[in-house]
């Protein structure tokens, strides 16, 4: 038996009995947290923590960061005079949002977290109201998709793909929730996809994981809508174009734009909440985007 074999074999999820009660277990790459330059270590988490002891009225968090969509929603964020948190597993990478953020006079600090484990969330949301307050806006942005027709997926690929598109959307959603109820106000935005409504060939990881988000974002909404929260679900029918895409004529849709949208929806007043927005350019096709 090869390595890459063996090693499949040990993603497999089993149970050992043990009298009346049994152990699952599966053999997972351990994630890895990678700090920033700035970072000081308390208790399990990692923060960079760069304000500069301005006032801020509003705390926004932006789980799943990247160029594209997550830089473009915290800079617009903190053009809105949000203190700014976000979370990643590598906030290495993130150093020099950070700094371009603060120089400009604004505040914004960077937690590393693997949402997709309860006991991280809830430990990470609670140093996040013990260190800043409770959000007003949380907006969940991260997606796993690992491509392949359905007869070859494997279950650890597809459990992995659904962890990180829906159940970390849930143990969010779920913790954000709780902080927010206590003060009968706060928007939650689950960011989804084409996938989040058409099942694509071999796009069955992702479309399972978007599905549910999608689902989980139906129910929230019903739920805290009258307690005060408003959950919204924002799916982009489109490529987002990045710095490096040359062909200016393809139907890229840009951060930019997409950004003004999730601050139209924070802002919205409660006579005429929005549960679910789809946005994609003018030249791109309605959910048959690839």
């Amino acid at each position: 038996m090869n390595i890459e074999k063996f090693w499949r074999q040990l993603k497999i999820r089993r149970r050992l009995p043990l009298g009346p009660i049994c152990l699952e277990f599966s053999f997972l790459r351990r994630t890895k947290l990678r700090s920033g330059s700035y970072y000081k270590s308390d208790t399990d988490l990692e923060f960079i923590n760069q304000t500069n002891n301005i006032a801020h009225s509003k705390l926004a968090v932006i789980v799943g960061v990247g160029p594209g969509f997550g830089y473009a929603l915290a800079y617009r964020l903190a053009q809105e005079s949000f203190q700014i948190i976000l979370i990643s597993r590598n906030i290495s990478k993130l150093d020099s949002l950070i700094a371009d953020i603060t120089q400009q006079g604004k505040s914004a600090s960077a937690y590393a977290c693997d949402v997709t484990m309860e006991v991280s969330v809830n430990a990470l949301f609670k140093k996040i109201v013990e260190h800043h307050g409770t959000p007003d806006l949380v907006v969940y942005g991260l997606q796993s998709f690992g491509p392949g027709n359905s007869i070859n997926v494997e279950v650890p690929a597809f459990e992995n793909s659904w962890r990180h598109n829906c159940l970390g959307a849930f143990l969010v959603s779920h913790v954000a929730a709780k902080a927010m109820l206590l003060q009968t106000r706060g928007t939650i935005i689950l960011v989804g996809s084409t996938s989040s409504m058409v099942g694509r060939s071999t796009h069955l990881n992702l479309a399972v994981g978007k599905f549910g988000q999608r689902a989980l974002a139906q129910v929230l909404s019903r739920e805290l809508r009258p307690k005060g929260i408003h959950v919204c679900h924002v799916m982009i029918d489109a490529d987002i174009r990045e710095e490096t895409d040359e062909h200016r004529d393809s139907p890229y849709a840009d951060a930019n734009d997409i950004v003004e949208s999730i601050v139209f929806l924070h802002k919205q007043p409660k006579t005429a909440w929005t549960s679910e927005l789809d946005l994609r350019p003018w030249n791109e096709e309605f959910w048959e985007h690839c």
